[in-house]
């Protein structure tokens, strides 16, 4: 069976949504109710790698200014980000960095196996 439907079969859609939107609001975590939504929320809390080698750049840097990121798609401004990094490498720290090339569809289809 297909991820999605999987998801939609588990009822998880929701608490996906609900983790997306932490994350963009920049909450660490998630609590939950049924421990198999533990594997779910890890796979979605990950940091990818190419977020982890952009953070590392930013928060290793002491002046302003901006540079390519090391993956060369976009611009790191070093003063602007500087809370965006900090917030990226403590989320590795407690939920782990992603293989390059791995995205958390490949995390996702992982847990739900």
């Amino acid at each position: 069976m297909p991820l999605r439907d999987r998801i939609l079969t588990a009822n998880l859609d929701g608490l996906i949504r609900e983790i997306e939107l932490d994350l963009a609001n920049g909450l660490l975590g998630k609590t939950v109710i049924h421990p198999t939504h533990v594997p779910l929320v890890h796979a979605m809390c990950v940091v990818s790698h190419e977020e982890y080698v952009d953070a590392l750049e930013i928060a290793g840097r002491n002046g302003g200014g901006a540079s390519a990121s090391p993956y060369g798609n976009k611009m790191n401004e070093m003063k602007p980000h500087q809370a965006w990094a900090g917030q990226t490498l403590l989320r590795a720290a407690a939920f782990g960095v992603a293989a390059e090339n791995i995205t958390y569809v490949d995390l996702l289809e992982a847990s739900m196996n």
